[in-house]
């Protein structure tokens, strides 16, 4: 093992000097920095123990610094143009413009945004260039050079001044006060230099040298927009000539019998800077008391000492877990040869284990499911994200039941991992290797050798400054850089270094290097093979899976059915956490999404749309599916086991280290009006993973058209987030239903007369006391405005405009009139006006004025193999945009993502239903629809059917949303457009992963279906 790690971090030395003849340094594989500290720790000085209490708390020290702001900044499409002695002191920049730092330059007015997927976006045309790593554009690389003063405070005096960058993409050169201190590869890390040298007293001037594209761009294909210049924090902070250069924590737990846990603790401190001293420790608890405490003398001479703290055994201890994110407070103390505290510095120590055990992913002995979600960092900077919006996505999170996040694909703001710590969030922390551009073929980087330096400094950068955060249980090699001798290399090395965490790495599949079997969007059926294998030792965990994008997450419950029913399947995270997205304004002054080619010339390189799936937009307003998400993650499931004088419901307690009794369950039986006929509240007991009864009074209530049980569970006390009056889990259950919902249509008498177009067999007009109620005819509808997954699902948009649904017209063959009943039967013609089916449509005035619509589509099954939708449609005008409606809401639901909506009576309005989504598609569908109603102030269109239904109300027309490529292109013509679905597609999620599944497609067979349309005006 001595001769491996020997080898292995003789890889890690940069060899800039091997490439410097050849090219300069930001072409060279083997750079990774020059003069930079070696990786460790965060180790600011902190003032006092209570500075420890909060994330971020190191910033109100008296020994940092920020350097955030306003920088002075030139910027140039050419290094040959860059102004090469600007980081001379005497170097004028007073008319250079301001820019913010943090912060991308391309979101600040200066270059080019790309966004592509798994290509590089510099091996394009508009850069007269080819891949041939490690070489980038020359011509067309980008440089921005920065500068800004600063005084070193007074009381620095005498101490050693580090300078820390915690993320500049993608290359930079740094001068101090006109002297070259060193550079560094790699966009994502921290790199740090020992400044001290450098400064003096008064003004500092500090420059730095961006390179857009670099040799590390090739490790950096991730799936997000690619943008340059300063994107993370930039400070100093000051320590002792003698000081605390790393320290490594670890804090394990062994649970007893009786449920309870020894914590097992460890702790090693590196000391730098000559000369004898002690270095101590204090383990406090969450109320301040002293856990453990311990001294030792080290004798640090110019290489540095260790300190190796005793291992200690912390009976009772508070385990840590995403459930209950108990954290204790590690102050270290460093004190010179006289005994004066010189230093003190630290962090929050969470005790738990993890292992992979029976082929289960294990946190503190317990096998747990992941409830994840990947996560890239993004806002409306680039990819800075402020420490406000971060604690906004951690707080949605736990409140929309996520237990994990991927951090995709790079290390995050170290903030992130301080609040997911602080507030429970289980962490995959990825490496920031990604060279999907070159493939996973022979030219993969991950079998060339040759990167092996580059790839060991990312895994150890990542390692050394996450090593002592609890939330972090699984490291990740990188993301879709194919396998070879590199991740091999980087496999054995992480788990040498660290035997406390697993490691996953999905282009491993089934190979050596990963401990976690972790694939992307794999079908249920191979979720399924796997779990029935016995030759398999390692848990599967989808590290991506349900594609977000646009109208989206379709057959959630599906994969977890399978999961909660097979015990070596633990979950997944969803792709993706947010849109990558950015609101602009066009010039007529609408506002609207960007995604990928909005900007720049017509042939940039771009991937569209599809950085645009997320649980949230880029602003974090929820998107209808986080509801479904929530729903389907959350941790109590409740099953309806009987109802007669009693009901019996069985309750299964999903969490892994929460007793039920911290819920209440609060309970109500409401009738189709949403009139609450009995309620109450129960406190339940249940261990974790276990099942329970609960028994319910029933209600007689003989007149009521439906009941339904309404169960819902809440904290009994506030926490760090949720609150008593967050919902965590809810279900519903039908207790009685009606066997025909045009019961719930009135029984007055209105006036109605219709009119069927004799050419087309459609409505053509309804009235009630000679109000028109239509502002166009209702005919057969088949086709939706396609969603981004209706695009690529196989049995989606291709077949659709194929068989030309996207346009269908009706021609009447056959009419007949009896009495007040209207027959037409009709051919269905496609948009080149081919028949694609038949259809026959009978109108039969009903006894209250009602008019029933009954439909025949019979299609020709040699033409159609797939529609979107069978039903009826219509256009009205937009006073009638007060939607009231009983059926499954108040959210956007599919026949494959209706979870998350209940049955009940709502209130909404057209625009409300509507969502917008960043490229306009399909959307405000309701399920399992008793009856819909439109209405004005005056005056209500109401629709019922025998059995449930779907429907939708929007503002624009069909053929706007589908020719729309952004939201501001929607245009509104004073109509509403009106679909009455029999049966609808589900949405699936086919941009990656699986299409709709069979179940949720609409039968391609003769289906009758009738709506009844009762128009009301007031009087």
């Amino acid at each position: 093992m001595k001769r491996l790690s020997a080898l292995l971090l003789g890889a890690l030395i940069p060899l800039c000097s091997m490439a410097q003849n050849a090219a300069p340094e930001w072409q060279s594989q083997y750079c990774t920095g020059m003069n930079k500290l070696e990786p460790h720790a965060y180790v600011q000085p902190y003032s006092s123990v209570d500075d420890l209490q909060q994330p971020g708390g190191y910033e109100h020290s008296a020994y940092y610094m920020t350097l955030d702001g306003k920088w002075k900044f030139h910027w140039t499409k050419n290094p040959d143009r860059r102004p090469k002695d600007f980081y001379q002191t005497d170097y004028a920049v007073q008319g250079w413009a301001d820019i913010n730092v943090p912060g991308n330059w391309e979101r600040q007015g200066y270059g080019l945004p790309i966004y592509v997927n798994d290509t590089y976006e510099f091996d394009d045309k508009l850069f007269h260039f080819k891949k041939n790593p490690p070489l980038v554009p020359y011509a067309e690389n980008e440089v921005g050079s920065y500068r800004r003063t600063f005084t070193v405070p007074a009381a620095w005096k005498g101490r050693r001044i580090v300078l820390c960058c915690e993320g500049v993409r993608s290359f930079f050169y740094l001068w101090v006060n006109g002297k070259y201190v060193g550079c560094n590869m790699g966009s994502k890390m921290p790199s740090e230099w020992e400044v001290t040298p450098y400064l003096r007293d008064g003004e500092n001037v500090i420059a730095m040298e961006v390179y857009r594209w670099s040799a590390g761009s090739y490790l950096e294909c991730q799936d997000f927009w690619r943008m340059s210049g300063i994107e993370q924090d930039v400070y100093l902070y000051a320590t002792p000539v003698q000081y605390i250069a790393d320290y490594n924590v670890s804090a394990g737990v062994d649970r007893q019998e009786n449920g309870t846990y020894n914590g097992r603790f460890g702790l090693s401190v590196r000391v730098k800077g000559g000369g004898d001293a002690t270095v101590s420790y204090a383990l406090t608890d969450a109320g301040g008391a002293e856990v453990l405490a311990e001294e030792k003398a080290v004798h640090a001479k110019d290489s540095g000492g260790t300190a190796e703290f005793t291992p200690q055994t912390v009976p009772g201890v508070a385990a840590w877990s995403a459930e209950h994110p108990n954290l204790y407070t590690l102050l270290v103390t460093l004190k010179d040869k006289n005994g004066k505290v010189t230093e003190q510095t630290g962090s929050k120590v969470g005790f738990r284990s993890v292992e992979i055990k029976d082929r289960q992913l294990c946190v503190n002995g317990v096998p747990i499911l992941v409830k994840g979600v990947n996560r890239h960092e993004h806002s409306e900077r680039g990819r800075t994200v402020s420490k406000e919006l971060m604690e906004q996505d951690i707080r949605l999170m736990k409140q929309n039941n996520i237990n994990l996040v991927r951090c995709s694909h790079y290390v995050n703001d170290p903030y992130w991992y301080q609040l997911c710590d602080k507030y429970g969030l289980y962490v995959i922390d990825e490496a920031n290797i990604e060279s999907h551009g070159m493939g996973y073929g022979k030219e993969s980087l991950a079998k060339d050798s040759t990167w092996l330096t580059a790839h060991m400094d990312r895994t150890r950068r990542m390692y050394e400054r996450s090593k002592n955060h609890p939330s972090i249980i699984i490291w990740s090699l990188g993301n879709e850089a194919g396998n070879g001798t590199n991740f091999e290399h980087t496999y054995r090395w992480l788990k040498q270094k660290d035997a406390t965490r697993p490691l996953q790495y999905e282009r491993s599949g089934e190979n050596f290097n990963t401990d976690i079997y972790c694939p992307m969007y794999t079908s249920l059926s191979h979720m399924e093979a796997y779990a029935k294998r016995t030759d398999t030792t390692r848990p599967y965990i989808l590290c991506e899976y349900l594609h977000a994008m646009g109208n989206s997450c379709g057959g959630m419950k599906d994969y977890w059915d399978l999961i909660e029913r097979e015990p070596v399947l633990q979950g997944g995270s969803i792709w993706d956490w947010v849109d990558q997205s950015f609101r602009e304004i066009d010039k007529d002054g609408n506002w609207y999404w960007s995604y990928g080619g909005d900007y720049g010339p017509k042939d940039v390189p771009s991937f569209g749309n599809f950085c645009c799936n997320g649980l949230v937009a880029a602003d974090r307003t929820p998107h209808p599916h986080l509801q479904e998400v929530k729903k389907v993650y959350q941790n109590i499931k409740t099953e309806l086991v009987a109802h007669g004088k009693e009901i019996t419901v069985k309750v299964r307690n999903w969490f892994d280290f929460t007793n039920l009794n911290e819920y209440q369950l609060d309970w109500r039986i409401v009738d189709e009006n949403g009139k609450s006929l009995s309620h109450g509240t129960q406190h339940v007991d249940c261990a974790p993973h276990e099942t329970t009864t609960v028994i319910l009074p029933a209600v007689c209530s003989p007149a009521a058209g439906e009941l339904y049980l309404d169960l819902e569970w809440h904290p009994i006390r506030d926490g760090l987030i949720l609150t008593r009056e967050n919902t965590v889990a809810y279900d519903q259950f039908c207790l009685k239903s009606a066997p025909d919902c045009t019961v719930f249509l009135p029984r007055e008498k209105q006036h109605v007369s219709y009119k069927v177009d004799p050419e087309t067999g459609a409505l053509l007009s309804l009235k009630s006391g000679g109000r028109e109620f239509l502002a166009t005819p209702m005919a057969l509808s088949l086709y939706r405005p396609a969603t981004d997954n209706d695009g690529r699902d196989r049995f989606g948009l291709r077949l659709w405009r194929e068989e030309g649904i996207d346009s269908i017209s009706q021609r009447v063959t056959k009419i007949v009139r009896s009495k007040d009943v209207t027959r037409a039967e009709t051919e269905i013609l496609g948009r080149k006006g081919n028949v694609i089916g038949r259809a026959v449509f009978t109108y039969r005035p009903q006894k209250n004025g009602a008019l029933a619509v009954r439909t025949t589509f019979t299609p020709d099954t040699a033409v159609i193999k797939s529609v979107a939708r069978i039903g009826l449609a219509f256009r009205m005008n937009d006073s009638f945009g007060k939607v009231e409606y009983y059926g499954r809401g108040d959210v956007e639901t599919y026949n494959d993502r209706k979870q998350a909506g209940r049955i009940g009576r709502y209130r909404t309005t057209a625009e409300a239903m509507f969502h917008y989504y960043v490229k306009p598609q399909a959307t405000g569908n309701r399920t399992d629809v008793r009856w819909a109603s439109f209405s004005d102030t005056k005056n209500r269109l109401m629709v019922a059917a025998r059995s449930p239904f779907q429907f939708s109300a929007v503002p624009f027309s069909d053929p706007v949303i589908d020719r729309a490529t952004h939201i501001n292109q929607l245009s509104r013509d004073g109509l509403l457009t009106i679909h009455l679905d029999a049966d609808q597609s589900g949405v699936g999620t086919a941009t990656c992963g699986p299409g709709v599944a069979a179940q949720y497609r609409v039968p391609i067979q003769s289906t009758t279906f009738e709506f009844v349309l009762y128009p009301a005006v007031s009087r």
